[in-house]
C-alpha cells in the first residue's frame, strides 16, 4: 500500500513540474483608441435646427469589422500586427467620434444612434471604403482613409447632399504606434471635414 501511495505521489509531481515547464508567457497587446479632439463652433443658421439625425451603422469591409490593426506592403499583401489591436472596431469608433462631433455643433436638434427608440427626421448613412496603412521598402508608410457620407431625408428618402472624404498622410512610420498616432490626426481632420460639408449643406 505504501509503494502504491509514494508511487502516485511521485505521478502527481512529475504532472505539476511538467505543467509548470509547459506553461509561456505571452505578453499583452497593446489596445488603441481613437480620440479626436476637434473644437467645434456651434452653427447658428442651419434649416435643420428643429429636426433630429439618426446616424447609421457605418458600413465597411469584413476586414475593419474587426479589432485588429491591418497593414499592407507595396506587393498587396495583408497582414496584422500580432501585439496591437484597437479597443473597438474602427466603424464603432468613427461612428461614436462624428455623433459626439456634430452633436457639439447644434446643426440638429439632436443626434441620435442607430438603436434610439427617438423619432427622427434624417438619416446620415456612412460608408468606410478605405482604412489602411501601406509600408514602404524604406520603412516609412501612407496612411489612407475614405468615406462617403450621405444626408437622408427620413420619409422621402430623398438625398439631400452627399460627398466622399479622401484623405492621405504620408511619411509615417511604418509600423503599430505610427499608424495609431497618423489615424488619430487624419480621424480629427475628418470630423472637421464633415463639420464644416454638413454646415454648409444645411445653411439656410
Amino acid at each position: 500500500m505504501r509503494t502504491i501511495i509514494y508511487s502516485m505521489n511521485i505521478l502527481l509531481l512529475s504532472m505539476i513540474f511538467l505543467g509548470c515547464s509547459l506553461q509561456t508567457t505571452v505578453p499583452a497587446s497593446s489596445k488603441y483608441l481613437l480620440n479626436a479632439q476637434v473644437d467645434v463652433t456651434p452653427t447658428a443658421q442651419s434649416r435643420y435646427k428643429d429636426k433630429v439625425l439618426r446616424v447609421g451603422r457605418m458600413e465597411s469591409s469584413a476586414l475593419l469589422a474587426g479589432r485588429s490593426i491591418y497593414y499592407e506592403v507595396e506587393n498587396g499583401r495583408s497582414y496584422s500586427y500580432t501585439k496591437a489591436r484597437w479597443l473597438e472596431s474602427v466603424p464603432q469608433q468613427l461612428t461614436n467620434l462624428i455623433m459626439i462631433s456634430l452633436t457639439k455643433t447644434v446643426i440638429f436638434k439632436d443626434v441620435v444612434p442607430f438603436r434610439s427608440l427617438a423619432k427622427n427626421d434624417l438619416i446620415l448613412e456612412t460608408s468606410l471604403y478605405t482604412f489602411t496603412q501601406t509600408i514602404h521598402e524604406d520603412g516609412s508608410s501612407t496612411l489612407s482613409v475614405a468615406m462617403k457620407v450621405r444626408l437622408v431625408e427620413q420619409y422621402s428618402r430623398k438625398i439631400i447632399a452627399n460627398r466622399l472624404f479622401e484623405l492621405k498622410k504620408e511619411g509615417v512610420k511604418g509600423d503599430s504606434v505610427g499608424a495609431t498616432d497618423g489615424y488619430q490626426e487624419l480621424s480629427d481632420q475628418l470630423l472637421i471635414e464633415i463639420n464644416s460639408w454638413l454646415e454648409d449643406s444645411c445653411t439656410l
